[in-house]
């Protein structure tokens, strides 16, 4: 055995390092004998002048060299024992203490020896309990299998000091161990070092990075990972095939790679400004290909946050929208012209409307009053003509062909109102509305209450014609389905909106029943909205009344 060097209070030579125990004692025996035996004559002699006196130191000489080596020996050998019982402490502590599972085998595979960690690992309560579990029931089968072809392999003189097994423990519980064999000395005989590390949860985060990592690279969007400079550091199979760049190519490549230049440097400031502070940011980018080609792509960028917090790298999902671009832009510009001709229609059946109107007004309606005219001068003539008694019931004739004449006007010029208001360019949109809900009170006999929170309001020709028509069809909804004794016209302006409310107390109807939502009449005011780029909400239920709410932007006349 050596001696523990940091335990002696002196220094040795360096020589005595490298010299065992057993040989240092004989070594210092030896060299002490020697000069007692050439060199304590001479000193007795200095010491002791008188001659009687050195006769008796004479004879005790060899009994005090034995006393004085036995001394020192017995020293020696504490200071050494001790030192050695402290080595084998600490040799003992760092075994027992150790995080990882140590266990002493022999030559012939038994377990003379097992830390706590160990038996932790397998869930045992001590030596015994595992020693006393057959081996086939501490293996999964595979790694029993394994452990037989590790066993054929000793007997054939091919060791194998490093491998994995998978262990089942006490409660049945799978756990993945890494073990290391190595050759010691144990009791002055060969035995074998055993230490297992669970690497369990090692193996589970290797298999879940695994998984991300099959994710990512069969992904079927692009991903890509920067720094906190933008420069690229990880981009997947899918990136390569979007933008037509090898992975060479792009790695440690500013993400600038893939500009179009159409947005702006204040747009990617803005960008850089929300991921820098740890947002996440979504949104669209049109960018190059490595042949030029544009593409479009839906883009969230995320930030990634080490244990500190602090922001290592970004990670951003590309998805290729570019079809679907392509169809919202080539859809937006069928919107536009649709929109556009359904513009256009409506012009068309407002000007057949005044046409229509124009002609009532201009061919029946003179026609009507003339024929009333000429009614009224026949009527005179043929009383004056016929002075005898049945001239009287020739009078009241001629009475109820002038009031249905009369009635007839007043039915043009209703109708002719309503093809083409003319209130609407002379006094606007609430004195035409006021007229229009009296003549519909007093033609349907149902109340009508128009209220204006607005004093001198000024609409363009288009919106209070778009307003006036849809209180038209509402109010002739109300009328032929609704059922309701009071409808409350509401006329307001919200934060620059102008708000119409129409608001029956009648029977209500089912907004989920798509029919009568499809109807023409709605479809009709839809359209009209749309064109203004207003909205149209239909309020309704069973039982509870309707209300139509129109909304548009309120642009001064």
């Amino acid at each position: 055995m050596q001696l523990n060097t940091e335990c002696m209070k002196t220094q040795r030579p360096d020589f005595l390092k490298n010299i065992k125990f057993e040989y240092k004692i004989t070594l210092i025996y030896l060299v002490f004998g020697i000069l007692w035996i050439l060199f304590s004559d001479y000193i007795l002699d200095f010491l002791v002048p008188n001659d009687s006196l050195l006769t008796k130191f004479q004879i005790f000489k060899g009994t005090f060299f034995v006393l004085v080596t036995s001394v020192f020996l017995y020293l020696l050998v504490r200071k050494h024992m001790q030192s050695l019982m402290l080595s084998e402490l600490n040799f003992y502590r760092s075994i027992s203490e150790s995080p990882m599972g140590i266990r002493i085998v022999s030559i012939a595979g038994k377990t003379i020896y097992a830390n706590k960690a160990f038996l932790d690992i397998y869930e045992f309560n001590d030596l015994e309990e595992f020693t006393s579990t057959p081996v086939l029931n501490r293996y999964t089968p595979e790694s029993y299998i394994q452990h037989q072809e590790r066993k054929i392999k000793r007997k054939n003189g091919k060791e194998v000091f490093e491998y994995e097994i998978s262990i089942v423990c006490k409660n049945e519980k799978i756990r993945n161990v890494k073990v290391s064999r190595k050759e010691i000395m144990w009791d002055g005989t060969k035995h074998f070092q055993v230490i297992h590390v669970d690497i369990t949860d090692q193996r589970k985060a290797e298999d879940q990075l695994r998984k991300l990592s099959i994710a990512v690279e069969q992904s079927p969007d692009a991903i890509c990972i920067t720094n906190p400079n933008g420069i690229i550091e990880y981009v997947n199979p899918k990136t390569i095939q979007l933008t037509g760049f090898s992975t060479e190519e792009l790695i440690n490549q500013n993400t600038r790679i893939f500009s179009s230049g159409e947005k702006t440097k204040e747009e990617y400031a803005q960008m850089w400004q929300i991921i820098k502070s740890g947002k996440v940011w979504s949104g669209e980018l049109h960018n190059r290909k490595k042949n030029g080609e544009l593409y479009w792509e839906s883009t969230t960028i995320s930030p990634i946050f080490d244990l500190a917090g602090q922001i290592t790298h970004f990670l951003a999902i590309k998805e290729d929208i570019t079809d679907r671009k392509r169809a919202e832009i080539a859809f937006n510009n069928s919107e536009k012209q649709l929109r556009k001709f359904a513009s256009h229609l409506q012009n068309v059946r407002e000007e057949e409307k005044v046409a229509l109107a124009r002609e009532i007004h201009d061919d029946l309606g003179q026609t009507l009053v003339a024929l009333k005219i000429d009614m009224g001068l026949l009527k005179n003539k043929v009383i004056k003509s016929n002075a005898s008694s049945g001239s009287e019931d020739i009078a009241v004739k001629f009475d109820q062909i002038l009031t249905l004449l009369d009635t007839t006007i007043k039915t043009s010029r209703r109708i002719m109102n309503g093809l083409r208001p003319e209130l609407l360019e002379l006094n606007g949109f609430v004195a035409t509305a006021t007229n229009y809900i009296r003549e519909f009170e007093d033609r349907h006999q149902i109340k009508s209450e128009f209220s204006s929170e607005i004093s001198n309001i000024e609409m363009d020709s288009q919106q209070s014609l778009v307003f006036f028509r849809i209180l038209q069809e509402a109010l002739n909804n109300i009328a032929k389905h609704s059922k309701a004794t009071l409808v409350k016209i509401q006329l307001r302006n919200e934060s620059n909106k102008l708000v119409l409310e129409i608001i029956d107390n009648g029977i209500g109807f089912d907004k989920n029943i798509s029919g009568r939502q499809d109807s023409y009449g709605m479809i009709g005011m839809k359209e009209r909205v749309v064109l203004l780029e207003g909205e149209l909400e239909f309020i309704s239920e069973v039982g509870q009344g309707t209300c139509v709410r129109v909304e548009i932007p309120y642009i001064r006349k």
